[in-house]
């Protein structure tokens, strides 16, 4: 029953509830790699390797990327994100990228159409374009004589007819063309500039049809066909327009030529390959992997992942076989130049972990001492190489890594180490560990590899390159970036909001709910919440000074869980007293 009640203003009272603070999601890789095809400098989501070798092909040159990816999805992965790798810029010498393309001429032999392939790379040279002109399905006819001078005709239908339609007005006797600049009811208008010359009847009868060209691609696994696609910029199905953005295999580009419609129409060919296409992989250089910022939408190699917050690993399994097979990289220097490269863009971010691989013949030796050439709590390195259960050669061990990272992610949290783990797609290691190997690895920031006889491939080591022991280990370090992240992202709300002890205290109170959770889920040490963690965001922190820079100050403390890497069992054997008397 609806209780009548009288105009007026009426408050209710509302308990202001805390917001809440959303974990962020982690284990989420971005690899970049040498690919055969796909888009250049851009991350790229892929859920699965059947997803990857569609957008990205398969490269037979024996780089590591694919099994990366394949070893990823294996061992617990989701979803991760793909910037493809080659040399694009020509510094001194050698084969840049290039896309494949191919002009189509008009009637009047005037490029009309430039056509490339979507991506650079000789896969573009088997790319086959074919432009048929064929009578359109559509057609109607004018229902009120047309005279000269008119800029418009009055029509039975305008179905499939709208701005910017390229149209053929003709009897038995004249045709001529129009550009369709507006439709307003049964009446097709076109510019002023352009009145009929002669008349129409419309008993003749005077037939409109609409006027396009079908365009075929192929290659020898896929065909595409957009039909009744023109070259009016106004029109929805202008070929840029239909084509671009909606083509697995080419972009096309009108060049505006300066024939009359329809003889700029591109005339009709069968199957003409594009060409000019090149892959440049056996020449990619360090630079190509560092790349550069210049400004959103111009951004290659590291910098494309800039806007990409979602990406919490870094991966790079090609930087080995650009070190043996291709002329840009000179010496292992080029590799580290690479990597000190990724390290410095995870310490600036301060919300990735590098997993670095070892040049492939390294030896427990040499991975002591190139790992020296690092320190830092954002970079992990894993010892030795891997054997595939694929076959083949060994491949470096990231991509692996990196799914047993999301794997104990989803498992239980980011708080837990990825190690003790068994990994997935392996069948043997490159190299056996002896326990002093080992024992010496684990000593200088590396994670072993190991075989058990009864468990399988296990990780066998959980640590950064780091020489500070606070950030000693990988799962302290993730802990706290992953909070960092998303304390970061669900404080974006107090922006602009009053500087005031109310703001402080609703700070305090969100982080704490979300801590307190966390700390009953088993993310961090101590008995109680005051051993686990502290927020501070009041007048103590919050000074004059800084309230008047527009400043809010939050200082939390954690104390994170850290691994049990040494179990030490203490078996004692008790000495019968009446046996000792005797032998006394």
């Amino acid at each position: 029953m609806v209780m009548p009640r009288p105009p007026g203003v009426r408050i209710e009272r509302v308990i202001d509830q805390p917001r809440g603070l959303g974990l962020v999601e982690t284990g989420v890789p971005c690899f970049f790699g040498l690919c055969e095809r796909g888009p250049m400098s851009e991350p790229v989501r892929i859920s699965g390797l059947a997803a990857f070798h569609s957008t990205f092909g398969t490269l037979n040159v024996g780089s590591y990327l694919a099994a990366a990816i394949d070893g990823f999805f294996l061992n617990g992965g989701d979803h991760c994100y793909v910037v493809r790798i080659a040399h694009l810029f020509e510094h001194a010498r050698g084969e840049i990228a290039t896309k494949a393309s191919a002009r189509l001429r008009d009637a009047d032999k005037q490029n009309t159409l430039l056509i490339s392939a979507a991506s650079e790379g000789t896969w573009g040279n088997h790319v086959r374009v074919s432009v048929r002109h064929t009578e359109s399905a559509i057609q109607t006819f004018i229902s009120v004589d047309a005279h000269v001078g008119e800029t418009s005709v009055t029509v039975k239908s305008t179905h499939g007819v709208s701005r910017g339609t390229l149209v053929r007005i003709h009897d038995d006797e004249n045709a001529t063309y129009r550009l369709i600049g507006h439709v307003e009811g049964r009446v097709l208008q076109w510019s002023d500039r352009e009145p009929l010359e002669r008349p129409f009847r419309s008993a003749a009868p005077t037939l409109i049809d609409p006027v396009g060209f079908d365009l075929l691609v192929e290659t020898h696994q896929t065909r595409e066909v957009f039909r009744d696609v023109n070259l009016s910029r106004q029109s929805p199905q202008f070929v840029e327009r239909v084509v671009n953005g909606a083509s697995q295999l080419i972009t096309v580009t009108s060049l505006d030529p300066h024939t009359a419609v329809p003889g700029n129409f591109p005339m009709t060919i069968c199957d003409v390959r594009l060409d000019g296409g090149t892959d440049g992989l056996f020449n990619v250089a360090a630079q190509d992997f560092i790349g550069a910022d210049l400004g959103p939408g111009n951004r290659f190699g590291l910098a494309a992942t800039v806007d990409c917050d979602e990406i919490d690993l870094l991966v790079l399994p090609d930087l080995p076989w650009c070190l043996t097979h291709s002329s840009g990289f000179k010496t292992q220097k080029d590799v580290e130049i690479v990597q000190q490269a990724v390290v410095a863009q995870c310490e600036q971010r301060r919300d990735r972990v590098a997993i670095l691989d070892f040049p492939q013949s390294t030896t427990p030796a040499g991975a002591r001492q190139w790992r020296r050439l690092f320190d830092s709590s954002f970079a992990v390195f894993y010892f030795p190489w891997l054997v595939p259960s694929t076959g083949g050669a060994a491949i470096p061990p990231a991509g692996h890594i990196a799914g047993i990272i999301a794997r104990c992610d989803r498992a239980q949290g980011v708080f837990r180490a990825p190690a003790n783990e068994v990994l997935n797609g392996v069948v043997d290691l490159a190299l056996f560990l002896q326990p002093h190997d080992l024992a010496a690895l684990n000593h200088d920031g590396i994670n072993g590899l190991q075989v058990f006889a009864q468990r399988g491939i296990r990780v066998w080591g959980a640590r950064t390159v780091s020489t500070e022991p606070q950030c000693r280990y990988l799962n302290v370090r993730r802990t706290v970036s992953t909070l960092a992240r998303t304390i970061n992202g669900g404080l974006q709300w107090v922006v602009f909001e009053p500087n005031a002890p109310e703001l402080w205290a609703t700070i305090e109170r969100d982080v704490r709910v979300l801590l307190e959770s966390l700390w009953r889920k088993g993310w961090f040490r101590g008995a109680t919440v005051d051993e686990a963690f502290f927020v501070l965001c009041d007048a103590r922190n919050n000074t004059v000074e800084t309230r008047e820079a527009g400043q809010v100050i939050l200082e939390i403390g954690l104390s994170p869980l850290r691994p049990a890497e040494f179990v030490t069992i203490r078996l004692t054997q008790e000495v019968d007293v009446l046996a000792r008397e005797d032998g006394a």
